[in-house]
């Protein structure tokens, strides 16, 4: 039977809210939200600007919609049950750092960044690991100290991962030998040297553990 409309570019090539998203998550990874719109991910897609909207319903849907998919694939995926709350919010932040080393720009997009839309994953995982810091002895306001020195790490991680692994003319062991060279920076030789080459497990694992040490109350005199 014949329809009255005619459809959309976007509809004659089966085009899908999902395949929306996975076309924002690169524009977003590639370029950073900032470059991020509708318009973009039709090019991404080789679509009308106007198919998009068949499926999201503007930059603000769409944006929710990157950070929900990016959240509930890399962190909250298949969570195991029967978690004691630390030990649940090592693996979310240990999810977090990895998501953040496989995906830099896609992490740092979104560290920040709240849905206009509830519920979703990003929401979601706010949720888990306050109500976790609070159950591993964190008062309520120290709890959100303490998640957001997780993001925080996080997204600084994977940073300095994308930094490190940037194209350059000379490589970071050769940058390590010329600064080494000069003598005049002795006190920084093991930074520098575990600069060169860094565990970014292991590191992430020791800097973790240094916040996860301020689940106590603050000591007298001390603020948030």
């Amino acid at each position: 039977m014949k329809t009255s409309a005619r459809r959309s570019r976007g509809e004659q090539v089966g085009l899908t809210r999902a395949a929306v998203v996975a076309a924002a998550e690169s524009v977003a990874e590639r370029s950073g939200l900032a470059e991020l719109s509708l318009r973009a991910v039709a090019t991404e897609l080789g679509v009308s600007a106007t198919a998009i909207y068949n499926h999201v319903r503007d930059r603000d849907d769409l944006l929710d919609a990157v950070a929900d998919a990016f959240v509930a694939r890399e962190v909250l995926a298949q969570l195991p049950g029967g978690m004691e709350p630390l030990e649940r919010v090592r693996l979310v932040a240990h999810r977090l750092h990895r998501a953040g080393i496989e995906h830099p720009g896609l992490l740092t997009a979104i560290v920040g960044y709240l849905p206009e839309q509830s519920p979703s994953a990003q929401v979601d995982c706010t949720q888990l690991m306050l109500t976790d810091l609070e159950a591993a002895g964190a008062p309520p306001e120290r709890a959100v100290v303490l998640y957001r020195a997780i993001l925080m790490l996080c997204a600084g991680e994977a940073i300095a991962y994308a930094n490190h692994h940037r194209p350059r003319a000379t490589s970071i062991a050769e940058r390590y030998e010329r600064h080494a060279s000069l003598g005049r920076y002795t006190e920084l030789g093991n930074y520098l040297r575990s600069a060169a080459s860094p565990d970014w497990d292991r590191g992430f694992e020791q800097e973790l553990d240094l916040v996860l040490r301020e689940l106590g109350p603050p000591t007298s005199g001390e603020g948030l």
